[in-house]
């Protein structure tokens, strides 16, 4: 549908002057879902800006109002229909104790949380026994970590021996990202999975969440 495209190219091109107006036109459009309006519009748009953050054509100023585009369609989906769609699984984002480096944390938030994803961003400098209890509390079913220094990189490990030792009946998959990180550390420590950028961590979760189905 060509007003999906002009949807999504809205969120791409920052166009929050008119995101507004195409998502009202296409709620009154009978020949389209409300689920469409945010899968093949909004939420397309945003993994298509995403692709040029990772593709380092945008940068994350352009990111943020890619983001406050998208939230303003969301806000008019809400606002004229009932529902929306069904939030996915809750994920617990955190960078590891020692570590005040959060863009790319951010940038993955924003890759999530529009996918509908229900995230829990536990900002920086969080301790190992935070990180837990906080993912048993809310019941996540992912933890994400993220660490830039490899002088902080080891609380990774901590919390992987820590909650592995716990024996929980329904261990969320714990993820790393950050500049520290490599695909073989990520292995060495026994993670459930290495991400480099934002776009390969939705990736990583949906297939993680999708193999408990198979």
């Amino acid at each position: 549908m060509e007003i999906l495209e002009q949807i999504a190219d809205c969120v791409v091109n920052m166009d929050e002057e008119n995101i507004e107006s195409l998502v009202i036109d296409a709620i009154n459009m009978e020949d389209i879902e409300i689920e469409d309006i945010y899968s093949k519009g909004l939420n397309h748009g945003m993994r298509s800006a995403l692709s040029l953050y990772d593709n380092k054509q945008y940068d994350v100023p352009e990111i943020i109002v890619c983001a406050d585009t998208l939230n303003k369609g969301i806000a008019t989906l809400k606002k004229y229909v009932d529902v929306l769609y069904e939030s996915k699984e809750k994920v617990i984002l955190a960078v590891v104790e020692g570590d005040t480096h959060e863009i790319g944390k951010n940038i993955v938030k924003i890759m999530l949380e529009a996918a509908g994803y229900e995230i829990i961003d536990m900002g920086v400098n969080q301790s190992v026994d935070a990180i837990i209890n906080r993912a048993i509390k809310e019941k996540a079913k992912v933890i994400g970590l993220s660490s830039m220094m490899t002088t902080t990189r080891g609380e990774m490990k901590k919390l992987i021996d820590k909650i592995d030792s716990m024996n929980l009946k329904e261990r969320p998959y714990i993820i790393l990202g950050g500049g520290s990180v490599t695909p073989n550390y990520s292995k060495e420590i026994k993670s459930d999975g290495y991400s480099p950028n934002a776009p390969k961590a939705i990736k990583l979760i949906e297939d993680l969440l999708r193999s408990e189905n198979i």
